[in-house]
């Protein structure tokens, strides 16, 4: 099974935020890496949303399947598993990305403590201090390396 974890980075005075997330296998090599700025966002749950989503449409590109997404925001995780449908002030992006879920195959959605989850928030804040959308495939960035070798350890 492949593991998608994503975490996001948020500035009030600034409303605007940074997500980022990294696609791994069993063994905790590199596939995907992202790492964008989200202008005009109104909280750290909202950055959250965003980077779940991203995380997913990227997985939908690849058409890849049998993964599980983890995120630290368990407010996020719940919100997208209701059953019930989101009528929040976010609920859009809360049912846009149910609507992917129902689109993919083999995709569950977890909460993950922040501990576990290095790299991605490596570069949330990476994305956060970009102007431009970076991802990486199948070679992490330099910068990347050390927290996915103690994501692996931990």
């Amino acid at each position: 099974m492949l593991c998608l974890n994503v975490d996001g980075a948020y500035v009030p005075s600034l409303q605007q935020g940074g997500i980022g997330g990294v696609l791994h296998n069993e063994k905790g090599e590199f596939i995907v890496g992202f790492a964008y700025r989200v202008p005009n966002v109104s909280s750290a749950y909202h950055t959250e949303l965003l980077d779940i989503k991203s995380g997913l449409e990227i997985i939908q590109a690849l058409g890849i399947t049998n993964v599980a997404l983890m995120s630290d925001c368990l407010e996020a995780v719940k919100a997208v598993t209701a059953d019930d449908q989101d009528f929040s002030p976010l609920g859009t992006i809360v049912e846009e990305i149910k609507g992917l879920l129902g689109e993919l195959h083999s995709i569950g959605i977890h909460h993950a403590y922040r501990t576990a989850n290095h790299v991605a928030h490596r570069l949330a804040g990476f994305g956060f201090d970009s102007n431009i959308h970076m991802e990486w495939f199948f070679q992490a960035p330099e910068y990347g390396l050390d927290a996915l070798q103690y994501d692996l350890i931990i």
